[in-house]
């Protein structure tokens, strides 16, 4: 390719193909090299597919409570047809997968397959071909890879990512999960729907650290009564296999044993390897590419989005970052803010919540009033027989501003995002209670909970 490219993208997942879209809206001749498939591991190993089990899943517990509703269901136990599940799993993702190249292909994005790597910080070569590509700018959008995590006996067979149990096509009876990532969760709750004995296994106090308190332990309750066995600050020592052939899980400090079919052993890791980063002198730590708010690396018009650079692993990040990176290549000075940026788990119910959690706000000084609503006292939550749940809304006290929002509930994904905007917006609490939300929604408990800031709340007792 003899002509000067304006942008080469180093992966094609989330942030790499939101990064060359955003560049060749703006006229920029863009190029993406691609190893694997276009979409990335969110679309094809973890967001998208894991998402439709979980459908699944929350659709196999309804089946079972249909006699709440009134539906007589003529067999005890579901049938599960996990071949016919995967293959409509495989189907939206090829879809997906397609719709996502041609897109590219409308916008005259070059796409090359295969590894790219660094020579120059003007150029990419092609692994294998040899081909190079020069370009003003350059892209990693590398996303991460999967490593096992640091045990004895994690190399046993049995023991799995996430990647392999997304695509189990026979249930096992016990499933030891190790670890409290959303996905470990999800994974938990999935499994016990489709008939797993499940012990999670968790290193802290806290189902979710980096979760509201509170939410997180309504949760752990809800897995636990659901008949998820939970094992909390705990470690594990090592893995074997037993004399039956099954994986024990040792626990340290004489906590005892865990036996299993399978054992979920995940973790990740930036896929930065083999770059050329390091001898181009661009900065790194423990793997992760170190970026600026312009998604900028140390050194200038190299820039790292998603997985690759620091910081969660999320795809909405790296799509985020994608846009803000592809936005400078083309002369733009965009920069990205972090502070409304909302964070989510599919259980049932779901998980969902952005800004500050109390704890943090309290360790930045910030004094803060806390509103909060029970959904068991939301119409629409027990409509759905879903009242398990909790809404709050942390304000600032001083100004009102909107800091925090923690939900556990149904429909959180989405109501979440409501709360993010008006947080991008700087929003009052104030504001946010003259917000005036369908009937019966859950929104009403958003609300509710914004007028509890104030006490005003008319669905909660006198205080």
């Amino acid at each position: 390719m003899a002509e000067m490219q304006d942008l080469i993208v180093i992966g094609g997942g989330s942030g790499g193909f939101a990064a060359a879209m955003r560049a060749a809206q703006l006229g920029g001749k863009v190029t993406i090299v691609e190893e694997a498939h276009y979409g990335g591991y969110c679309m094809h190993k973890a967001c998208i597919p894991s998402k439709f089990l979980m459908t699944a899943a929350r659709l196999m517990g309804r089946i079972r409570k249909a006699g709440r509703f009134g539906i007589q269901v003529q067999v005890e136990k579901p049938g599960l047809d996990l071949n016919a599940l995967h293959d409509r799993k495989d189907l939206i993702i090829e879809g997906l997968r397609m719709g996502t190249e041609e897109l590219l292909s409308d916008y005259g994005i070059t796409l090359i397959e295969g590894r790219g790597r660094l020579v120059a910080r003007d150029t990419v070569e092609v692994w294998g071909s040899g081909e190079q590509i020069k370009a003003r700018n350059i892209l990693v959008a590398t996303g991460s890879v999967a490593a096992q995590q640091l045990i004895e006996g994690v190399d046993l067979p049995g023991v799995i990512g996430t990647e392999e149990a997304i695509e189990l096509r026979e249930i096992p009876s016990r499933f030891a999960i190790i670890g409290s990532k959303p996905w470990d969760l999800e994974l938990a709750q999935y499994f016990h729907a489709m008939g797993s004995q499940v012990t999670l296994i968790v290193s802290g106090p806290q189902l979710l650290p980096e979760a509201d308190r509170e939410i997180s332990q309504r949760l752990g309750k809800l897995l636990h009564d659901a008949g998820v066995v939970i094992k909390r600050s705990v470690s594990v020592e090592t893995i074997r296999q037993g004399d039956d052939g099954t994986l024990v899980v040792a626990l340290a400090e004489g906590e005892g044993e865990v036996a299993a079919d399978k054992v979920l052993a995940a973790r990740r890791f930036p896929n930065s390897a083999g770059l050329g980063l390091r001898e181009l002198g661009v900065k790194m730590e423990h793997g992760a590419v170190l970026v600026d708010e312009r998604m900028e690396t140390s050194v200038g018009h190299i820039y790292a989005v998603g997985d690759a650079a620091a910081g969660p692993m999320w795809s909405h990040k790296a799509n985020a970052e994608g846009i803000i990176a592809g936005e400078n290549a083309m002369g733009l000075n965009s920069r990205m803010n972090y502070e409304a940026m909302p964070r989510c788990l599919y259980t049932w119910p779901e998980v969902a919540w952005v800004g500050l959690t109390e704890e943090q706000a309290e360790a930045q000084g910030i004094e803060v009033e806390i509103g909060k609503v029970p959904t068991a006292i939301n119409p629409y939550a027990m409509i759905l027989d879903e009242t398990a749940g909790t809404v709050k809304i942390i304000a600032c006290k001083k100004y009102g501003k909107i800091v925090g929002a923690h939900i556990l509930a149904p429909g959180a994904v989405d109501l979440i995002n409501v709360v993010a905007v008006a947080m991008l917006s700087e929003a009052t609490v104030g504001e946010l209670m003259r917000f005036i939300p369908m009937h019966p929604s859950i929104g009403e408990a958003m609300v509710d909970a914004a007028l509890d800031v104030e006490k005003r709340s008319l669905h909660l007792p006198k205080w």
